[in-house]
């Protein structure tokens, strides 16, 4: 199953170079996809490929990469549990940010649904709807996972010097 809607490489291919990673993890790529993002991202970036099962079973143990791929083949050919378990382990242990594309067969059927998803902390990629209606891209990043919210600063906390001007 490849990915041939252009429109969604090509987004992935921005992706990547918005990320600039040091590196890559593609976890079931079709052979073009491979070779176009490993070109993208360039001689200096070292590119791992894997497929869902050895993703699962912690093949890559101790590496930690800057941006994994996921491509639809990897949650067809798992379990709803095992492919929950394959993004759970991308997003805690071996990436700073995640990317998984999957078909919209699959998210509107009983296994895969958007929910799944934002119950995983990703987002769906809003340039997905406008570029294509057979996979959808979601999408999680460390780096904006949270925002911090107006109450977390010195302002609202126990400040001892204001302790003989206000009372509460």
């Amino acid at each position: 199953m490849e990915i041939t809607a252009d429109p969604v490489l090509s987004y992935l291919e921005e992706l990547v170079r918005k990320n600039a990673p040091g590196r890559l993890l593609l976890i079931e790529p079709c052979h073009t996809s491979r070779q176009r993002l490993q070109g993208v991202a360039g001689i200096e970036c070292k590119c791992a490929v894997s497929n869902a099962d050895d993703s699962l079973s912690g093949d890559t143990a101790g590496a930690r990469f800057d941006l994994a791929i996921t491509f639809p083949p990897a949650l067809t050919q798992l379990t709803p549990p095992q492919g929950r378990q394959l993004i759970s382990r991308l997003r805690d242990q071996l990436a700073n940010t995640v990317i998984v594309c999957v078909r919209n067969d699959e998210t509107s059927s009983n296994e895969w649904r958007i929910g799944d998803f934002i119950a995983l902390g990703f987002r769906r990629s809003p340039k997905s709807v406008e570029i294509n209606t057979e996979i959808s891209i979601y999408r999680y990043d460390i780096r904006d996972y949270k925002t911090t919210p107006d109450w977390l600063n010195s302002r609202y906390w126990a400040n001892p010097e204001r302790w003989d001007r206000e009372r509460w």
